[in-house]
């Protein structure tokens, strides 16, 4: 086989969780040679028997092997040996700035997860090789109980606290469609480990204005989450823009309804038949003054009016519940399936190999 270098983090966040995946799957078509970016962490026993041997190949690795980068757009600089360079990013806007452009322009090859994604970058950077590859989902981990939830109705939303994730109106959507529900209930595992103590109380003392809502603590493994999102009974994910959103694929293979935004990559995996997604009507410039400032370029989907369509289809999902019937996402779970792991690596070496 031949040798393939590859950069990534390994951690519990969503670059770590492709950077895990990606490796493990890509040993089947390659000798791999795995790179921690940052600190690495390991979810379970099960990850360390796999992944400590690609990085004991680190040691000896061939310089002369591509090097699949998993990561930020924007960082393509740093890079392992001299082989041919390809870049697997994620990222959120319509519109790039000059860094972006001039370092994904340094890529022999750049990988996307969406057509949305191909379609911004060969606009924005006019680069020749341009490839679409999804990312998956484990569904030995991820998997449906088809068992409903009789007690509440547990609207659930996973990602850590942003503007761009919707997490300004969850609240708001939510108080609307079930103004004096008791039978309801809004989860939010949505702590944000990369910014500060005051940036996550401003978020979570805004949700604790309603008793109804439960902040969960991140949990350290993809089987707690599972267990979480098996234990909800629907999934709401409103987002401005997504590179990609592992969350919303996840809660499908788990079997949930999902309510989420027609827009960016979820146009990838989302569509009418596994989830309530919610076209935008127009775009707004993206302005969080966080992580996006007003000097920034690129814009993102106004939320602003379709909130009504939001509200209405949670309380669809709600009223199907209430009846007593099975709201067991059936086509989510046969969408889950289309996008696993191994389904990624297979695409991806294809690209490798040209």
């Amino acid at each position: 086989m031949k040798n393939l270098n590859v950069f990534a983090p390994i951690n519990p966040l969503g670059y770590g969780v492709a950077g895990k995946n990606c490796s493990i799957m890509l040993n089947k078509f390659f000798n791999v040679s795995l790179f921690p970016i940052g600190q690495h962490s390991f979810d379970s026993q099960k990850d360390f028997s796999l992944l400590s041997p690609l990085m004991n190949n680190s040691l000896e690795f061939d310089s002369k092997a591509p090097c699949l980068k998993i990561w930020h757009e924007f960082d393509m600089a740093t890079r392992i040996g001299s082989g041919e360079l390809i870049s697997y990013s994620f990222f959120e806007l319509d519109q790039m700035n000059s860094t972006k452009k001039h370092h994904l322009k340094q890529c022999d090859k750049v990988v996307v997860a969406s057509e949305w994604a191909k379609d911004v970058v060969e606009k924005e950077t006019g680069h020749n090789s341009v490839h679409v590859v999804p990312l998956g989902v484990d569904h030995s981990i991820f998997s449906p109980s088809f068992e409903n939830n009789t007690d509440k109705f547990v609207i659930l939303n996973v990602g850590k606290w942003e503007k761009r994730k919707g997490h300004d109106i969850i609240l708001e959507v939510f108080n609307q469609a079930f103004p004096q529900n008791n039978d309801v209930e809004l989860w939010m595992m949505c702590s944000n480990p990369v910014a500060s103590k005051e940036y996550n109380d401003q978020f979570e003392n805004y949700y604790r204005q309603d008793i109804r809502v439960r902040l969960l603590d991140r949990v350290k493994t993809q089987e707690e989450l599972s267990d979480v999102m098996r234990a909800s009974t629907c999934g709401f994910f409103p987002s401005r823009g997504e590179g990609w959103n592992l969350e919303v694929l996840e809660m499908m293979s788990c079997g949930k309804p999902v309510v989420t935004t027609d827009y960016s990559s979820h146009t990838e995996f989302c569509n009418a038949d596994n989830s309530i997604a919610i076209k935008p009507k127009s775009l707004e410039k993206a302005v969080d003054n966080v992580y996006f400032k007003e000097q920034d370029v690129g814009n993102w989907a106004c939320l602003d009016n379709i909130k009504d369509e939001f509200i209405k289809a949670l309380r669809s999902v709600y009223s199907t519940w209430l009846q007593g019937k099975d709201t067991t996402n059936l086509e989510g779970i046969k969408t889950a399936h289309k996008f696993n792991w191994l389904n990624t690596a297979t695409k991806m070496a294809e690209v490798i190999n040209g």
